[in-house]
């Protein structure tokens, strides 16, 4: 008789249960592995709404990798989906009273100091304030992550000679856009994290990875495909109603009014929903009280799709600074084409609390407005239709006090595994660190069945001068 394998539910099929999959399959085939996804399709939150107008699909909300994202890269090419990104190594900054600024990568200088020109060039900056900027980032390459930990990003910066205006115009553009959060919330060490490690480290960290098809396509159908290539079962449209542990140390979840049972789980959904999904005795054996975890403040943010008659548009994307919109996009596929079908941009507001208190026509007039105000094309283009989506779930509020609770990716069951962006994996809630936490569950589950872990990549490797300068 042969004996059955070892069966292994994953209750989330967004990129850090899918990573997670594929991270057991590498060191482990001996696994029977399961991924129940709640939606219709996998991919969590990165996923898209068909529009009515076209039939097309269009992303909730775009989502864009950096140069310094090593894991999540890494996952794309082992899929064979990295063709699917363009990158970019430059950035624009719209602000309306100024000319648009160019931000990009020295040629000539070496890191960390391969910005400092793109820096001074910044129109909208005055002289003091670029001088603010270039200080703070001085001490902030010579401060110890371990040292901000307590610290609100808006604390440091202001103990630090940064001006409400400087922090309005530069720090929390960045921060806001990364971390989805404002200056005045996030923890001051995952900020940290995103200027060092995504700026200054080395030159190819801060590049732009924009994705060519809907994140549906990308994410739901291929990266899925994959997935299921690997003998990996997908469930979708099947949530998990609960999570039960049982006497023989095993795991009962109740999937359509059925109990099954598993040797081990991977919770690969956000924080508040582990703890909806464990029954309360599996959740405190777990070290994993709903107190803690229930009630974790998060961060909304919106887009704001918009078609129009005409391109508005010549670039792939933009950053907006002193307006209510933040970044503006471009639909890929539709660069360098004119057919009728290529007009549609979004708009990203991230940390948007303001935003939810305003109608749905006044949000797209204010943003419309903003985009005939910085590009010439928009002036005589008329609006066709818009559509406001907010996520007010987007992202967990990376605080001081959160970073603190963020639980590893082994719990006190040894049955039991923890994926997700919240988890601890030195990243705040990106794709990043969604795929680092996959493969970290991956590792403690693997653990308990005696098999070596899978690794995590350390990222790129720094410049000599960034080595000795920045202290870890």
């Amino acid at each position: 008789m042969i004996p059955s394998r070892p069966r292994v539910a994953i209750v989330g099929g967004g990129l850090a249960g899918m990573s997670a999959a594929l991270a057991l399959r590498e060191q482990a085939v001996d696994l029977d592995i399961t991924i129940y996804e709640a939606r219709r399709r996998p991919g969590g939150r990165a996923g898209s709404f068909v529009d009515a107008g076209t039939g097309d699909d269009v992303d909730y909300c775009q989502h864009v990798a950096m140069g310094c994202c090593t894991n999540f890269l890494a996952l794309m090419n082992q899929a064979g989906l990295l063709s699917a990104f363009t990158r970019y190594q430059e950035l624009q900054f719209h602000h309306p009273q100024f000319v648009a600024s160019r931000f990009s990568s020295s040629a000539w200088l070496p890191a960390p100091f391969h910005l400092l020109p793109s820096l001074l060039r910044l129109r909208y900056l005055t002289w003091r304030q670029r001088a603010e900027i270039s200080w703070a980032t001085l001490l902030l390459m010579r401060t110890k992550s371990a040292s901000l930990t307590d610290l609100t990003a808006q604390n440091w910066l202001s103990q630090h000679g940064q001006s409400p205006a400087t922090i309005r115009d530069y720090w929390d553009v960045v921060i806001a856009s990364a971390l989805g959060e404002s200056c005045q919330y996030v923890s001051m060490a995952a900020a940290r994290k995103v200027f060092v490690d995504g700026f200054l480290s080395t030159k190819n960290a801060c590049d732009v990875l924009v994705p060519t098809l809907p994140l549906s396509t990308l994410f739901g159908d291929r990266l899925a495909s994959f997935v299921a290539s690997k003998d990996v079962k997908i469930h979708n449209g099947t949530p998990v109603r609960s999570v039960a542990m049982l006497d023989n140390g095993s795991l009962q979840l109740n999937v359509n009014n059925e109990n099954l049972v598993y040797d081990h789980v991977v919770m690969a959904v956000p924080c508040f929903a582990i703890v909806k999904t464990l029954d309360q005795a599996t959740a405190i054996a777990a070290g994993l009280p709903a107190d803690r975890y229930a009630s974790v403040p998060t961060s909304p943010i919106t887009g704001i799709h918009l078609w129009f008659d005409r391109p508005i548009i010549d670039q792939p994307h933009a950053v907006m600074v002193g307006t209510l919109s933040q970044w503006v996009f471009r639909r890929e596929q539709d660069l360098g084409t004119t057919s009728p079908s290529s007009h549609y941009v979004q708009v990203v507001i991230s940390a948007s609390r303001g935003v939810r208190e305003l109608s749905t026509d006044a949000v797209i007039d204010q943003v419309v407005a903003e985009l005939r105000q910085a590009f010439p094309s928009a002036a005589g283009a008329k609006l066709q239709r818009g559509r406001v989506v907010t996520d007010p779930q987007a992202v967990y509020s990376l605080r001081p006090d959160v970073d603190a609770i963020r639980p590893l990716a082994t719990t006190a069951l040894p049955c039991l595994h923890l994926a997700g962006d919240f988890v601890q994996t030195g990243w705040p809630a990106t794709m990043e660190g969604a795929v680092i936490s996959g493969r970290l569950a991956a590792s403690s589950l693997l653990k308990q069945r005696g098999h070596p872990p899978v690794s995590v990549d350390r990222g790129l490797q720094s410049s000599m001068l960034s080595r000795l300068l920045i202290r870890k």
